[in-house]
């Protein structure tokens, strides 16, 4: 998880200067090459992250705070019934676990136990809001008031584009606005990846 968490921290970056618009505009449109391996790579999975979930918890019982597909392989972050954190990959292809490891984890990482909605169900919840393949799920911290609980998923949707969503870790409800920045048509230089399309088109192309 340690690569994916890097990317998941530099698109939440990069929502936080600049509302979220850019960073969709980011995991859609990539660098071409990534999405391309991104899309290969969910294709190959025969595993599905719910099923790596099960898996891990076998090998490390326990809660866990994060799964995501790297490189052919489930990586997922269980904070353990004996205190300590475990790193658990296992095969995408065959689902055995290839190795356990104790981490030291992330003081600052939110407890999954605060979290009634857990990361099998919001990889569910954001598959039903985006069909596809969920390449990702990873506890964390909200933006705002409150900083509540949220799931940050990923998704290998069938329209060929990763998309991200944000998954209420109490209600597993999705957000809104990740929803319609996720789906949302983009231009080459991203004018008009705003999802103004929902208002109407009575104002597309009027001059001031």
């Amino acid at each position: 998880m340690k690569r994916r968490k890097l990317a998941i921290a530099t698109l939440t970056a990069a929502v936080l200067a600049g509302g979220g618009t850019a960073a969709a505009f980011a995991v859609q449109n990539g660098d071409g090459e990534g999405d391309r391996d991104d899309a290969a790579q969910a294709r190959a999975a025969k595993v599905t992250i719910s099923q790596a979930i099960d898996t891990a918890l076998g090998a490390a019982p326990g809660t866990v705070t994060g799964a995501g597909l790297d490189d052919a392989e489930w990586e997922v972050d269980i904070h353990g019934r004996d205190g300590d954190r475990h790193d658990v990959t296992l095969d995408a292809a065959t689902g055995k676990v290839t190795s356990t490891e104790r981490s030291d984890g992330d003081g600052r990482a939110p407890s999954a136990q605060d979290a009634p909605v857990t990361a099998a169900l919001a990889a569910e919840a954001a598959e039903s809001a985006v069909p596809g393949t969920v390449t990702s799920v990873e506890l964390d911290h909200a933006d705002g008031p409150g900083n509540a609980l949220v799931w940050e998923a990923e998704v290998q949707g069938l329209d060929g584009r990763e998309h991200e969503l944000t998954v209420d870790a109490k209600s597993a409800k999705v957000s809104t606005e990740a929803r319609k920045a996720s789906g949302a048509e983009s231009d080459e230089d991203g004018e008009h990846g705003d999802g103004r399309d929902h208002d109407g088109g009575d104002h597309d192309g009027d001059d001031d």
